[in-house]
């Protein structure tokens, strides 16, 4: 019998991505979304329409659909707008995980629960000094997962991708280069403006980010948290310059300042590559393919 995942943010980036590959593995996926279409057809799709702030739709929802998974991505991701609308950020992220955690609680289920998390949340420790409304959402966010596991043994995991790249509607740096450099191309003109070209960040395919998620949810230990990452920080200027060999554009790079940045200490992704997944794609295909994508906009 078919397994049954129940995925939040379907219509999002990642979301999107997540919907196709369950659906390709043979599993019955309810797709939840909000103010937004998911524009997919098929018999083992169930789309609802559903605002996760709302704790008697969820409970409903989860009650309806039963999933043996519940894969949580839907929430406020921008840092600007947590400022703007602190609360409706709490909602979005807070409100909303544990609306769907006490409803496996509540309704004795034994779905496996992963909860995406952030690299810009803060430590626990740090939550009442964060960095913005949006880090001390996250934090909160998969405290209180961690919580319910913890406090009634809901199958709860974290997952903390680092930062998401590949093809699809996205806000992420590459596909923004990607759109600019477009942009650059038809305008003539052949100098690319950048900030600064040394920052240095991990980038993680989301393609490759999926799979992550179907491992944790087959392999993957109730109450711990596991960093995905690609296991390679590049910078800036070298994104740009792969794009300038996947794109056959040959533009200049023109950065503000090169000024060494303070860098987080790297993400380790061991926990997750002990349980037997590894990224697939290199850097040079998500940029190739993120720049193919960029072509139909």
């Amino acid at each position: 019998m078919s397994k049954r995942i129940l995925i939040t943010g379907a219509s999002g980036f990642t979301g999107r991505h997540a919907v196709q590959y369950f659906l390709d593995k043979g599993y019955i996926v309810d797709a939840v979304i909000r103010n937004t279409k998911l524009n997919m057809n098929q018999e083992a799709l169930h789309i609802h329409s559903l605002d996760l702030s709302d704790k008697t739709a969820v409970h409903k929802l989860m009650e309806d659909a039963k999933p043996d998974y519940v894969l949580h991505l839907a929430g406020e991701n921008s840092v600007p707008a947590s400022w703007k609308t602190p609360f409706k950020s709490w909602q979005a992220n807070v409100d909303s995980t544990l609306h769907l955690v006490e409803s496996v609680r509540a309704l004795g289920l034994s779905a496996r629960v992963v909860i995406a998390g952030s690299v810009l949340q803060d430590e626990l420790s740090s939550a009442a000094s964060p960095t913005h409304p949006y880090s001390l959402t996250k934090t909160m966010q998969t405290t209180v997962g961690l919580a319910w596991h913890n406090l009634f043994q809901v199958d709860v995991m974290i997952a903390k991708p680092s930062n998401i790249i590949g093809p699809g509607v996205s806000n992420g740096v590459c596909t923004l280069f990607a759109k600019q450099l477009r942009q650059l191309q038809v305008s003539g003109k052949s100098q690319f403006q950048v900030g600064n070209a040394a920052v240095t960040r991990d980038f993680i395919d989301v393609r490759d980010l999926v799979n992550a998620y179907e491992t944790l949810f087959i392999e993957g230990t109730a109450g711990e948290a596991y960093e995905i990452t690609s296991g390679r920080w590049v910078s800036l200027g070298e994104i740009l310059s792969q794009f300038r060999r996947v794109s056959s554009f040959d533009f200049s790079i023109q950065s503000e300042t090169e000024e060494a940045m303070e860098m987080k200490l790297p993400m380790k992704s061991e926990k997750i590559r002990a349980l037997g997944w590894e990224p697939t794609r290199s850097l040079e295909t998500s940029l190739a393919d993120v720049w193919d994508y960029t072509a139909q906009l």
